[in-house]
């Protein structure tokens, strides 16, 4: 039976002992980009194990892409939260400080606390400031291109990605893993985005016929088109995955995520590996995992008419940047569409900042549509949330933009 239904039975102890000496070890893009996310003892941790098995390691082409593509936004977020803390902080001090209403701490203990949130918070800007310099100076970077030096998969064609594309488009109508939960993902920059995962699968199987060996893939990826799962629990990986992977090369395949990853090498190795540090990387993931961090659309558009009339249109434009980016362009339409090209005017009358000059903003209009376009004048990246524009739009009378 085990020979038949190769992907409903779990290796042997004595299997996976094989299969560790044998196989090629796929890293995905997420568990590099968590990289960012850990404290410096997880990172250290987890970049040993992946030394541990360097001789063997192997990334996609998609896989590299995707983590070059996505490791300044990453940065850029994790950066975010400083100030947020710091704010937070300060905040919590001028509360205390405030004599005529609770809460109330005795004099005495003041000082002590302003003297202590001073530290903490000069700590916490200089964590900023080294978190920032990785967007030029990015020791994890160093560390990913020796890591995969020469072995780095090369690319599909456009041939074979549309075929992928075509083949995708059925396997996710029908559920056939892995990939399907990124159906319809946003697709803004990337036509072939929502099968990026269908795209590494595809060159996993390729590098291993090539090689002739088994895999195992390391991925942070925790979606049920990936992972079996049973009352909450994760069995394994899918046995449709490791039957197809069989058919396709005659050769075994497993999954790891990051925390069984490291729990299993340090076995190997007679090694020990801390609580804290698995704790995190648990944390870590099931955080991604819960805010959907991989699979939201990077910016969300929505659009309210105030008015249309008389040659003349007016309303909001809400832009949502989910995670931040340097800059982007948004297109929204007229309706109905002008007879000819309007006068348009555009102002950012809501942001994440404070003061709307640290967003520059242009924008222009045809006929049947404007754009707006949104920059960060001092930041490089621009925070997450909202960014409310009122627009008008006219041919025969002016109007004007009030709040």
């Amino acid at each position: 039976m085990r020979s038949v239904f190769v992907g409903h039975f779990r290796p042997t102890q004595e299997e996976f002992a094989q299969l560790w000496n044998e196989c090629i070890f796929a890293i995905d893009a997420n568990v590099l980009l968590n990289l960012y996310r850990y404290s410096s003892a997880t990172r250290e941790e987890l970049e040993k194990t992946l030394r541990a098995v360097e001789d063997k390691a192997f990334i996609t082409h998609q896989a590299a892409k995707e983590f070059l593509r996505n490791r300044l936004s990453v940065t850029s977020a994790q950066a975010d939260e400083y100030p947020k803390t710091i704010k937070t902080i300060n905040g919590l001090l001028a509360t205390l400080s405030i004599k005529d209403r609770h809460p109330f701490i005795p004099d005495s203990e003041l000082p002590k606390f302003k003297q202590y949130s001073e530290k903490l918070v000069s700590i916490l800007e200089n964590q900023h400031k080294l978190l920032r310099a990785k967007l030029t100076e990015d020791e994890i970077l160093d560390f990913v291109e020796k890591l995969f030096a020469g072995k780095t998969g090369q690319p599909f064609n456009s041939d074979k990605l549309r075929d992928i594309a075509k083949e995708g488009e059925e396997r996710y109508q029908q559920k056939i893993p892995p990939g399907y939960k990124d159906y319809k993902k946003d697709n803004t920059d990337d036509p072939y985005r929502e099968y990026g995962d269908l795209i590494v699968w595809k060159q996993i199987i390729e590098h291993a016929k090539s090689q002739n060996k088994p895999v195992i893939f390391i991925t942070d990826d925790q979606k049920e088109d990936w992972w079996l799962e049973q009352s909450g629990s994760t069995i394994g990986p899918r046995p449709e995955i490791i039957e197809e992977f069989y058919i396709e090369t005659k050769q075994k395949f497993w999954m790891y995520t990051v925390d069984k990853f490291i729990q299993e090498s340090a076995k190997i190795s007679k090694s020990t590996v801390s609580d804290a540090v698995i704790e995190e990387i648990t944390k870590v993931s099931l955080d991604a995992k819960e805010s959907d961090l991989y699979d939201r659309p990077s910016i969300t558009v929505s659009q309210e008419i105030i008015d249309s009339s008389n040659g003349q249109q007016s309303g909001l434009l809400i832009v949502n940047l989910n995670s931040p980016v340097s800059s982007t362009s948004i297109t929204a339409q007229f309706h109905p569409i002008f007879s000819s090209i309007p006068k348009f005017e555009a102002e950012l009358i809501k942001s994440p900042y404070e003061d709307t000059d640290m967003v520059m903003v242009n924008f222009g209009c045809r006929i049947r549509d404007f754009y707006v376009h949104l920059s960060g004048r001092k930041e490089f990246w621009l925070k997450t949330g909202s960014y409310v524009f009122k627009y008008g739009a006219y041919i025969s009378e002016s109007i004007e933009i009030n709040e």
